[in-house]
């Protein structure tokens, strides 16, 4: 049974039953029945105009499935409103959802809704997402040049939003960085705000470390650049003059394979 045949069945009984009344409660009867029909209608199916709810529940339907795709922590979804005064022709398709271009997965983002039914129609509505998750932050202040140690880090679950330079995840990760600025209290470390300490610097001496399988050799070099631990820099022997190329170890060494 359809929605207009309900609605016309409804009426047709109710006139029916209204023509044995006395005209006096007749005349009431159409009235509140009238009146109770009509909110029983959705508002979207009397009016002809698409409801501005069944576009935010798309929109937000759309943007859980997207983020379920590409992150692993729930969200929080609200939506903006559209102008009340907004109305647009009930589409006769599903609605459909899409990403715009340059949209953000999180934060203050937009989705677009479109119709393309017999009257097609196209709109965005704006969201906000909130994805918390914990992360590493500092436990007091910090001044720049700080080299870092499990005392200088807590754990801090924060809305990721509202950190567009990243962050780090795991306290472990900053142990021996230094400090690129100052930091305060409960701020987010960043991967931009840390950096390797320098071990070596340029016209150093250091000692070569030369590895063949289970064979080593020591020998004195000159560092021909700066760098941290793991870096890769020129060395020189200072008796061949050989220039070779080697990794910074933890013990200060420059490690080179023959």
């Amino acid at each position: 049974m359809t929605e207009n045949y309900r609605l016309n069945y409804i009426m047709s009984t109710i006139q029916f039953y209204s023509s044995l009344l006395h005209p006096k409660l007749k005349t009431s009867l159409l009235v509140w029945s009238t009146i109770i029909v009509c909110l029983g209608t959705p508002l979207s199916q009397a009016s002809g105009y698409q409801s501005h709810q069944s576009i935010y529940q798309t929109a937000i339907k759309f943007m859980k499935k997207h983020l379920a795709q590409n992150y692993q922590h729930s969200a929080t979804i609200t939506h903006g409103h559209l102008d009340n005064r907004l109305r647009l022709t009930q589409c006769d398709h599903p609605l459909i959802a899409f990403l715009p271009e340059g949209s953000r997965n999180i934060g203050r983002t937009s989705i677009g809704i479109r119709c393309n039914g017999s009257k097609p129609w196209s709109l965005h509505v704006a969201l906000t997402v909130s994805m918390y998750k914990t992360i590493a932050v500092a436990a007091k202040l910090l001044p720049r040049g700080t080299l870092l140690n499990k005392h200088d880090i807590r754990m801090k679950k924060i809305d990721l939003a509202t950190l567009p330079q990243g962050y780090i995840n795991h306290a472990s990760e900053l142990l021996g960085l230094k400090l690129k600025r100052r930091l305060a209290i409960g701020v987010a470390f960043t991967p931009a705000s840390v950096e390797k300490p320098q071990r070596i610097k340029r016209g150093q001496r250091v000692t070569i470390l030369a590895r063949s399988g289970a064979m080593e050799v020591r020998m004195t070099g000159k560092a021909l650049a700066s760098g941290a631990i793991g870096d890769r820099i020129r060395v020189m022997n200072i008796k061949s003059r050989q220039k070779r190329e080697g990794i910074i170890t933890p013990q200060g060494e420059i490690q080179i394979q023959l």
